[in-house]
């Protein structure tokens, strides 16, 4: 009696911890978590950039005369550098457009003009092609680098707040937001950069501009702007230097 007792009690329990694996399993299946979610999107992110990459797409022209067009242009840009770059790995539209428009000064600095530097990125290797502050003719241990087209330098720039260990914060709250599938927020994310600038109003600044073109889209609209070579037009006023 008491062995049949036993063998009952046992069998309770492994039906018991079977239902409780299959629940489990259960609740995984039809209701994951955002984790589980997060890594399933990755694989798929990951298998769409690759071949997207594969495709060889050509790099978009960057050609501008104005604010308006320098903006439509670094979007452009920004939509071929996003279509090869997974979307856990990507950098809000507006908050490169934002940043892009007050490191350049609207794309007028010298750094953009003749470097097509729009983001006043230093190389500390005397090796890479880059160019001096204005008054300076000798090496000092950095200086602005140059990229072959300004498309170039707005993918360097992405890959830089992916990579580079100071934007850690930047890349902590993007996670955060995507594993919510919360949509990307420039103004929160900008607010991370604390190291890219000195200046301690800088993420003010970069705000203020993305809230000025937003109020100028919603009253005009985005202005398509077609352009034929990769040449950039200079601007009609003389180029600020930016000593970034």
């Amino acid at each position: 009696m008491k062995k049949s007792s036993l063998l009952v009690s046992s069998f309770k329990k492994i039906v018991t911890y079977v239902s409780v694996l299959l629940l489990v399993f259960a609740v995984g299946s039809f209701f994951p978590n955002p984790y589980t979610k997060y890594k399933l999107k990755l694989n798929a992110e990951n298998f769409y950039t690759n071949w997207a990459n594969n495709l060889g797409l050509q790099e978009p022209a960057f050609s501008y005369n104005n604010d308006i067009q320098f903006v439509a242009a670094v979007r452009k840009c920004v939509d071929w550098v996003n279509f090869e770059t997974p979307r856990y790995e990507r950098v809000p539209v507006e908050m490169i457009v934002g940043m892009a428009a007050l490191e350049s000064g609207w794309g007028t600095s010298r750094f953009a003009v003749e470097g097509n530097n729009l983001f006043g990125i230093r190389t500390f290797d005397q090796k890479v092609p880059h160019m001096l502050i204005e008054g300076r003719t000798k090496w000092k241990g950095w200086g602005v680098r140059i990229f072959p087209t300004k498309c170039q330098g707005v993918k360097f720039f992405v890959e830089l707040l992916n990579n580079h260990h100071a934007y850690e914060e930047f890349r902590d709250i993007r996670r955060r937001m995507i594993l919510w599938d919360q949509q990307l927020d420039p103004i929160k994310l900008v607010r991370t950069l604390k190291n890219y600038s000195t200046t301690d109003d800088y993420a003010e600044r970069v705000i203020y501009i993305i809230e000025k073109i937003r109020k100028q889209e919603q009253q005009s609209g985005e202005i398509p702007i077609e352009t034929k070579t990769d040449a950039h037009v200079v601007p009609p006023v003389k180029p600020k230097d930016n000593n970034k």
